[in-house]
This record gives structure tokens, sequence and C-alpha cells, in this order.
């Protein structure tokens, strides 16, 4: 009987858990934030790529890859208008004619992500919560400004709408 108990109190401690975390969470669009900066410096940079599809794997063997192509990114030193916010240095998974001395709005996603699940059987949910800046942050959107308004906007490989 004791066992018995000790799961329900066990079942019940979860359950109070997941709804204190889901009170907590926020829906993803609400945490990409636009920041403007000014760029100091640019640097762009192409990986090529592989890949070994999941069901090709050989145990004890020797597993084939395949060429993947070509992924590019940009780097970009930047200082923000909000001296408050720490972000000095940018990722970008894309092009952008982006230069040293642009003006520019950056999207980045501020999020923690936690995986959660309710009980043993269930897939499990993935919550996002607030968090503070890094020095380093990946922006999914460039967007250049040139006398106060947008002139150019590129979004990343990973960009969803």
């Amino acid at each position: 009987m004791e066992v018995i108990e000790a799961l329900r109190n066990f079942m019940k401690e979860r359950e109070v858990s997941s709804e204190n975390l889901s009170s907590g969470s926020r829906p993803l669009h609400e945490l990409v934030v636009s920041v403007n900066f000014i760029v100091h410096d640019v640097v762009a940079q192409t990986h090529g790529t592989s890949f070994t599809p999941t069901s090709e794997w050989m145990i004890g063997g020797s597993s084939p890859v395949y060429w993947g192509g070509f992924t590019s990114s940009i780097i970009l030193k930047v200082s923000p208008d909000d001296r408050d916010i720490p972000v000095r240095e940018l990722t970008f998974d894309g092009f952008s004619p982006i230069r040293a001395g642009d003006y520019i709005s950056a999207k980045i996603p501020r999020y923690e992500e936690k995986k959660f699940s309710e009980n043993l059987h269930s897939k499990g949910k993935t919550l996002y919560f607030d968090r503070d800046f890094k020095e380093e942050e990946r922006a999914i959107e460039l967007a250049i400004i040139s006398d106060g308004r947008v002139v150019r906007t590129d979004r990343a490989v990973d960009y969803r709408s």
C-alpha cells in the first residue's frame, strides 16, 4: 500500500511541476527580440558539409558519407544602440551584403528551451522561457537600415515566420 501511495504522491507532484513550468513558458514568437546595432567588422565564411543517413549506419563497419554541399555564415562585431545590452558579436547562418559601418536591426531568438514529459508514456513537449542576452548571439534576420528605413532584409537558413 505504501508503494501505491508514494506513486500517487509522485504523480501529483509531477502534475504540479508541469503546471508551474507551463505557466512560466511563453510562445516562441514572443521571445524573438529586435535590436539595432552599428556594425564594426564582418567575416563571411563557407564550410563544406556531409551527412550519413541513420538508415545507413553500420555497426562495426564503415558508414557511407555523402557530400552535402556548402553552408555559409557571417560573424558580425557590433555595438547595440542600447548600451545595457551586452551583445558584441552576432552570428548569422546565411548570406548578407552587410559591411562595416552599416546600421542594422537584428532579430535574435532570446529563449531557453526545456523539454518536459508529463508522464512516462507521453512524448513530451518543449517549453520556451525568456533569458538574458549573452555577449555572443545568433541572429535569424538582419535588416540593413539607411536613412531611417529598411533597404534590405536577409533571413537565416533556419528562419521560421
